[in-house]
C-alpha cells in the first residue's frame, strides 16, 4: 500500500488541457447503468445501455468504451443484436423502439412505438427475420409516464416478421387494470415458433410465433413476475415472483407441466426473500446441469450462483453460492459501495467464459477462477500516482474509460483542483486538473453526502475557500439544506471538508433549507450570498470569519438580505453578484414569484426590485464586466417580445437591467445548426436547457437542451459588439452531450478554461 500521493506534473496533462474541442473529464459510467450486453457474433463487443446518454460500444472486452448511434432519446433500457447479422441492432428507449441497420451508426423509430417505452426486445435464433419488442420500463415506473404511457393498461407487444421492416401490435393480455411492464422475452431454442414473456402480469407462452398468448399458472402465492429464463435445451423454466412488495423467491418448473418449485434451500447457502429480477441460465448448461444467477434490483446482498441438476425434467439437487459480495477482494473503482447486481449476463456460447454485471453505476467481469470468481473493473482506471486518504486507508483516483458520470450540478476549479457537483455521487473531485478523480471524501464523518447541487471558490485572507451545498440524498432528492467549506492549503486530498452551517439543527444560525445556489462577489471575493430554499437570500461577508466562528461553534455573522419582493421568491437557480459594484447583486426567481432581480444596499439596508419577468425552474442570469461594459444576460421562457412562454430565448441587458433585447432565439440556433435526429420530434421538442449559461469578455454561452427528450440541440457562442449587437457561433463542438447545467471560466496556468457541467454526462471542459 502506498501510504503518500504525488501531483502529476501538469506537463503530462498537456494533451487533454491543449484540445481545441470539449474533453470529457469524468471518472466513468456513473447516474444508473442500465445494462451491459454481449455482441452475440463478436467476441469482445459489448454494448452499454444508459440512463441519461444513449449508448456506449466497446470492442476490447471492455476496457475502453465509446458512444454509439444518435438516438431520438437517450433513456435506455434494452439493447438486441440479431443473431448472425451485428449490423442489425434494436435499442428500446423510454420514447420507442429504434432499428439500426449499420451497427448503430444510424437508428429509425418504429412508429407505432412512438412515445411507448421499450423495456425489452429478443431476436429470434432459430428465425432471426422475427424479433418481439415488450412495452415496459424495468423499475424506472417514475419515467414511464414522460410521454403520456399509463403503466397500467393491456399488456402490448411490438412484433415484426421481416427482420424489423414492418412492425404490429400484439396483445398479450387485454386485462387492463394492471401493470403492463415486460421484463423478458425467451425463444425456445430449437422450436422456432415458442416464445416466453416475463411480465408483471405474468409469465406467457406463444406456440405460434407471437401471434397468440396463454398465461402459465403462477408459483401459489406470489403477487408480479419479475423475469424468466429457458434452460439452453428448452425443457426447463426459471422464474422470479413478487410475494410482498418487490421481494420473493426464484422458482423452477419443467416446460412440459407447469409445477413451480420454490428454490432457495438447496445444499449450500439458504436464500432469503430478496428482490430478485431477470433469472439467466449460462448457455453452457447441458441438459441435466444447469448454472442459474439472478440480478436484483435494489438490494445488496450479493450476487448468487445455484448449480441444478435434473433428470428426466426432475430437479435432483442444487445448491447456491454467493460469488460476489461487499467490496473486499476486488476494485471497487470510484464507486464504492456494496455489491448491487441489478443486471447479470453469462457471455455467449461462442464467448470465452464470463459473468458481466452492472451496480447502480458501474460495470463488472466476473472470470471463474477454481474456486471464486475474479471481479474486474470495466468502468474506470485506477491512478496510484494520485491517492486520497480516508478510513485509514489511501484510495487510488480514478479516471474514464470512456463512460461519462451522469448529473452534475454545479463545477468550479483552482489550479489543478477541480470540483464536480453531482446529484447522486456528492463531491467529485480531482487534484490533476480532471485527469482522475475521486468521489470518497463524499463519505466525510460517516455521513452520506450523496447530493451537492452548487459550488463556488471564495478568496480567504490566506487561501481559496470551497464553500458547497451538501446532503444526503439521491436523484436531486436533497434532505436539507447545508453549508460545507474546504479550505484549499494545499491542493491535494490532504484539504478536508468541514460542516459550515445549516442542516436539521441550523448550524450557526444559518436555515436548513435547501441552498440550490451559492456565489461568490467578484470584487469582494471573501463576501459569499446563498439562497435557502423558502427562507430568502443571506450573505456571509467575511468566510473567513464564519470559518473561524462555525469552529468554535458560535452563530455565524452573517445578513438576511432579502426582503420585500423578494420574500415572494421562493427557491433561486442562480445568484449573479455585480461585477463592479459590491452592493448590488442579480439573481433569478424559479418558484414563487419568478423572474430576474435585482438587489441593491443603500444607507446600510437592500432594496429589492424586479428587473425582468423570464421564469422557469432552470432559467438563469449572468453579469459580467468587460472594457467598462456591465453585461447582463438572462436565459429561460419569456412573454415578452419573441417569447412564447414555453421555448426559452437569450436577452442582454447593457443597462442592468433597465431595457432588455433579445439576442438569441430557437429560430437563430436552426439557422446555425442542423440535427437530423430533430424533424423526428420537432413535436415534442422544446427549446429549453437546464442552466449552464456563461459571459466572459464580449462573449455569451448558451445551450438549447430539452431534458425529457434528453438531447441537447447545441452549443452556441454569442459575440457582443460596441452597440450590443450579438454575432452567434456554433459552439458545440465534440461534445458528446450538450445538456450544460453550469459553466464557469477559469484562468488555469495562464490558459483560459471553459468548464462544464452536464444533466447526462458529467463535467467537460475546452479553452477559451
Amino acid at each position: 500500500m502506498i501510504s503518500k500521493f504525488k501531483i502529476i506534473s501538469f506537463l503530462l496533462m498537456l494533451p487533454i488541457l491543449m484540445s481545441a474541442q470539449w474533453t470529457s473529464i469524468n471518472p466513468g459510467a456513473g447516474g444508473q447503468v442500465q445494462d451491459v450486453v454481449c455482441d452475440p457474433n463478436i467476441e469482445n463487443r459489448l454494448y452499454l445501455a444508459s440512463d441519461m446518454e444513449g449508448i456506449y460500444v466497446s470492442d476490447d472486452n471492455g476496457n475502453s468504451w465509446h458512444p454509439k448511434g444518435d438516438l431520438l432519446q437517450n433513456r435506455v433500457y434494452a439493447i438486441a443484436v440479431a443473431p448472425g447479422n451485428s449490423k442489425k441492432m434494436f435499442v428500446g428507449t423510454l420514447y420507442g423502439l429504434e432499428v439500426s441497420e449499420d451497427g448503430g451508426e444510424n437508428f429509425s423509430l418504429v412508429e407505432i412505438t412512438r412515445k411507448k417505452s421499450i423495456g425489452a426486445i429478443a431476436v429470434n435464433p432459430n428465425n432471426p427475420e422475427h424479433i418481439i419488442a415488450g412495452l415496459g420500463w424495468r423499475d424506472d415506473l417514475d419515467f414511464s409516464h414522460y410521454f403520456g404511457l399509463q403503466s397500467q393498461g393491456r399488456g402490448e407487444l411490438f412484433q415484426s416478421l421481416d427482420g424489423g421492416k414492418t412492425w404490429e401490435t400484439i396483445i398479450y393480455e387485454d386485462e387492463a387494470n394492471t401493470n403492463r411492464n415486460v421484463l423478458t422475452i425467451q425463444y425456445h431454442p430449437t422450436k422456432k415458433n415458442i416464445v416466453y414473456i416475463g411480465a408483471s402480469k405474468g409469465i406467457y407462452k406463444s406456440e405460434d410465433a407471437g401471434r397468440t398468448w396463454k398465461k402459465l399458472k403462477a408459483p401459489e402465492n406470489t403477487t408480479q413476475n419479475w423475469g424468466a429464463a429457458l434452460s439452453p435445451n428448452g425443457e426447463i423454466l426459471y422464474a422470479t415472483y413478487a410475494v410482498k412488495d418487490n421481494k420473493g423467491y426464484v422458482y423452477a418448473t419443467p416446460t412440459s407441466t407447469i409445477n413451480w418449485e420454490k428454490i432457495n434451500n438447496g445444499e449450500g447457502i439458504k436464500l432469503g426473500m430478496f428482490d430478485f429480477w431477470y433469472p439467466e441460465v449460462d448457455p453452457r448448461s447441458t441438459e441435466k446441469s444447469h448454472k442459474l444467477i439472478v440480478g436484483l434490483q435494489h438490494s445488496r446482498e450479493g450476487l448468487f450462483e445455484a448449480t441444478l441438476t435434473w433428470d428426466n425434467n426432475k430437479l435432483l439437487k442444487y445448491s447456491w453460492e454467493t460469488i460476489w459480495s461487499g467490496v473486499g477482494g476486488f476494485d471497487t473503482g470510484w464507486d464504492y459501495a456494496h455489491t448491487n447486481p441489478r443486471f447479470v449476463h453469462y457471455t455467449p456460447k461462442n464467448w470465452k467464459r464470463a459473468i458481466w454485471s452492472t451496480t447502480n453505476q458501474t460495470i463488472f467481469e466476473g472470470i471463474a477462477k477454481e474456486n471464486y470468481y475474479q471481479w474486474n473493473n470495466k468502468y474506470c482506471i485506477p491512478n496510484f500516482n494520485f491517492q486520497v486518504p480516508h478510513w485509514e486507508s489511501w484510495w487510488p483516483t480514478y479516471s474514464s474509460r470512456g463512460t461519462e458520470s451522469t448529473y452534475t450540478y454545479d463545477i468550479t476549479a483552482d489550479k489543478n483542483y477541480v470540483l464536480q457537483a453531482q446529484g447522486d455521487n456528492g463531491f467529485v473531485e480531482s487534484w490533476d486538473y480532471g485527469k482522475s478523480w475521486s468521489n470518497i471524501q463524499h463519505r466525510n464523518a460517516n455521513m452520506n453526502l450523496s447530493d451537492v447541487q452548487s459550488v463556488a471558490i471564495a478568496q480567504g485572507e490566506n487561501n481559496p475557500i470551497v464553500i458547497a451545498q451538501a446532503t444526503g440524498g439521491y436523484g436531486g432528492a436533497a434532505v436539507d439544506g447545508r453549508l460545507y467549506i474546504k479550505e484549499l492549503k494545499t491542493h491535494t486530498p490532504n484539504d478536508k471538508w468541514i460542516f459550515l452551517a445549516g442542516g436539521p439543527d441550523k448550524k450557526g444560525g444559518m436555515p436548513s433549507g435547501i441552498y440550490r445556489d451559492i456565489a461568490v462577489s467578484p470584487i469582494k471575493q471573501n463576501r459569499v450570498f446563498a439562497f435557502s430554499s423558502d427562507n430568502g437570500l443571506y450573505m456571509i461577508d467575511d468566510i473567513d470569519m464564519a470559518i473561524g466562528q462555525s469552529k468554535a461553534n458560535q452563530k455565524i455573522s452573517f445578513e438576511k438580505i432579502s426582503n420585500g419582493v423578494l420574500d415572494k421568491v421562493k427557491s433561486v437557480k442562480k445568484i449573479s453578484p455585480h461585477p463592479t459594484n459590491e452592493n448590488i447583486v442579480f439573481l433569478n426567481a424559479t418558484t414563487g414569484d419568478q423572474g430576474v432581480y435585482k438587489g441593491e444596499k443603500d444607507n446600510g439596508s437592500w432594496k429589492w426590485s424586479k428587473i425582468y419577468n423570464g421564469s422557469s425552474w432552470d432559467a438563469e442570469v449572468d453579469s459580467w464586466e468587460h472594457n467598462g461594459q456591465v453585461y447582463l444576460f438572462f436565459s429561460g421562457e419569456s412573454n415578452e417580445k419573441h417569447g412564447d412562454g414555453k421555448n426559452f430565448i437569450g436577452v442582454l441587458s447593457l443597462d442592468e437591467g433597465k431595457t432588455w433585447k433579445v439576442v438569441f432565439t430557437k429560430e437563430m440556433a436552426m439557422e446555425l445548426k442542423t440535427n437530423k435526429w430533430y424533424k423526428h420530434i420537432k413535436d415534442d421538442y422544446v427549446f429549453s436547457n437546464k442552466g449552464g449559461i456563461l459571459g466572459f469578455d464580449n462573449h455569451i454561452i448558451m445551450s438549447y437542451y430539452h431534458h425529457r427528450m434528453q438531447k441537447a440541440y447545441g452549443i452556441f457562442k454569442g459575440s457582443i459588439d460596441s452597440k450590443g449587437n450579438v454575432t452567434w457561433e456554433d459552439y458545440t463542438g465534440d461534445i458528446g452531450y450538450g445538456g450544460l447545467t453550469s459553466a464557469v471560466i477559469k484562468v488555469i496556468d495562464g490558459h483560459k478554461k471553459i468548464f462544464v457541467s452536464t444533466a447526462g454526462a458529467g463535467a467537460w471542459m475546452r479553452e477559451e
